[in-house]
């Protein structure tokens, strides 16, 4: 199946829109790690929200790994939040784009069912020729576009929950690990992933990305998602252009 359309992003709720303002928040320095956020009452009456809002904020940003509640105190900033690594937390794309400042838009290139060549079986541990739904999705931030992503999932992951017409269906696999979760009663556990610089003119990337330099960076991050039974569910190459390229990673050392 064959599709250039622009999709629509879920419109978040106001939980959500309260997170994210943190989330930059956290990633800009305006709260330092370790220091106190405010109270629920004080964020429920500068945004305009009730305070069941902030709790569910507060909820995620808890789940996240990037505040620690303290019962009677508050609520701080993670000592070591890994705000914008890509690579360590399971951050559907659109939250990585919106904790940037950006506006997040999404266009579906491509969705089709293919037959799993030898590199893919391997890496995705299924027979070669096994059905494979193979999607080409390009995200933008403020309507131009920095990511491409070219995704394999095999067809024992999804057939189960869906058919096949539901899983061509443009962007039913956004966001991405809730579709796992909610779709396909799957949970992905952690990512492999194999990082490599290129250039533009090495990668086949679609029109809508605009180049005046065929030497421009681009860096390709091969990841492979498996579930909580060590199994791989999908096998992703994801294309970051420009500032979507460069993100911060917490690097934690043992003691010897």
């Amino acid at each position: 199946m064959q599709m250039d359309q622009e999709l629509p992003i879920r419109q978040p709720s106001l939980a959500d829109q309260v997170y994210e303002i943190i989330v930059k928040g956290i990633s800009n320095g305006s709260y330092p790690p370790g220091s106190l956020l405010p109270s629920e009452n004080q964020l429920a009456e500068r945004y305009n929200v009730s305070r069941p809002t902030i709790r569910a904020a507060f909820a995620r940003l808890v789940e996240r790994g990037f505040v620690k509640r303290q019962r009677g105190v508050g609520t701080f900033v993670a000592e070591s939040p890994s705000i914008v690594n890509p690579l360590y937390q399971l951050l559907d794309v659109h939250e990585r784009i919106s904790a940037r400042g950006f506006a997040p838009g999404f266009v579906q290139i491509r969705s089709e069912i293919i037959e799993a060549e030898q590199d893919i079986a391997e890496k995705l541990s299924v027979e070669v020729g096994s059905s494979i739904l193979h999607i080409h999705k390009v995200f933008t931030a403020d309507d131009e576009p920095i990511i491409m992503f070219v995704n394999y999932i095999p067809g024992g992951v999804f057939q189960e929950c869906l058919t096949i017409e539901q899983a061509l269906e443009p962007g039913v696999t956004e966001p991405f690990f809730e579709f796992f979760a909610q779709q396909c009663n799957t949970n992905v556990k952690y990512l492999t992933s194999v990082i490599t610089p290129e250039v533009a003119k090495n990668c086949q990337l679609p029109d809508l990305f605009k180049f005046d330099d065929p030497h421009t960076p681009i860096l390709v991050i091969e990841d492979i998602g498996y579930d909580e039974n060590d199994s791989p569910v999908f096998l992703s190459m994801e294309y970051l252009v420009g500032d979507a390229s460069s993100f911060h990673v917490i690097r934690h050392v043992e003691n010897f």
